[in-house]
C-alpha cells in the first residue's frame, strides 16, 4: 500500500493523546482526536519501528488526505515527524537591557524598513510564502552557525527601544517577524517557534535560538508544544 508523508506545507505536533495540523496553504490549525488520532499514533509507532507509515484500506486517515494534510505522493511529501525543537531555559534579554542600550541611524532605518516589510507582508501577502522567504534566507546563510549572544541580545533590546515607535499592534506573528527581519540584517538568523496550547486553544509564535528566548518568557513558551519550527 501507499505510504502517508506529510505534505510540505503541513507541519502537526501531539498534545496528549490528539494530534494538532497546521495547513500553510489554507493558514488553518486543525485538531484531531478520536479514532484519526489513535490511527496516526499507530502509524507513527509502525514508523519508529520499521521506517514506514504504509496506508491500509478504509483507514480513518483518509480523511486527512483528503483535505491535504496527509500525501501518499512520494514527490511531494515528506516522512512523517512531530515537530520538535530545543526547550528555551534562558532569557536573552536581561534586566535594563533596553533602557541602556545605544541605537546607531543604521539600527533605526533597518528598524523601520524589518517592520514595514513585516506589516507589509502580513497584511497583503501570504503565510506560507512568507514562511518559506525566512526559511529559505535561513538555509542560505546560517547552517550551522553559532549564536553570538551578546551581539543578539544587543540589537533585541534595540528593536524594542525602537518597537514603540512603529503604529502597529503588538501582536506575536508581527513582533517576531519584524524581529527576524531586523537581525537578519545583522546576519543573525534565529529560529522562529509556533506553538498550540489546547485547553484553552491557543495558537502563539516566539524567537528562540538553542536554549535562549529573544522575544517570550521561557515559563511561558515552554506551556506551548511546538507545532512548526522556521
Amino acid at each position: 500500500m501507499d505510504e502517508y508523508l506529510l505534505p510540505a506545507h503541513v507541519h502537526f505536533c501531539r498534545r496528549g493523546d490528539a494530534f494538532v495540523f497546521l495547513d500553510l496553504k489554507q493558514d488553518d490549525y486543525t485538531l484531531i482526536n478520536g479514532e484519526a488520532a489513535t490511527a496516526l499514533r499507530a502509524q507513527l509507532s509502525t514508523q519508529a519501528a520499521d521506517s514506514t507509515a504504509r496506508r491500509t484500506s478504509a483507514s480513518p486517515l483518509d480523511e486527512l488526505l483528503k483535505g491535504g494534510l496527509l500525501t501518499t505522493n512520494s514527490s511531494a511529501g515528506r516522512r512523517l515527524a512531530i515537530t520538535q525543537t530545543e526547550l528555551a531555559t534562558e532569557q536573552l534579554l536581561e534586566p535594563g537591557a533596553v533602557s541602556g542600550v545605544r541605537v546607531t541611524f543604521t539600527d533605526f532605518r533597518r528598524f523601520f524598513t524589518a517592520c514595514t516589510l513585516a506589516a507589509v507582508r502580513l497584511k497583503w501577502g501570504r503565510l506560507e510564502n512568507t514562511i518559506a522567504a525566512v526559511a529559505r534566507r535561513k538555509a542560505r546563510h546560517s547552517p550551522g552557525a553559532r549564536l553570538d549572544v551578546a551581539r543578539a541580545r544587543e540589537l533585541t533590546a534595540i528593536f524594542y527601544k525602537l518597537r514603540t515607535y512603529f503604529p502597529f499592534n503588538y501582536l506575536c506573528l508581527f513582533d517576531s517577524l519584524a524581529l527576524v527581519e531586523f537581525l537578519a540584517r545583522y546576519r543573525i538568523f534565529p529560529t522562529w517557534v509556533f506553538g498550540v496550547k489546547l485547553e484553552p486553544w491557543v495558537a502563539h509564535c516566539w524567537i528562540q535560538q538553542g536554549t535562549f528566548a529573544f522575544n517570550e518568557g521561557v515559563e511561558e513558551a515552554a506551556g506551548y508544544t511546538p507545532i512548526m519550527v522556521v
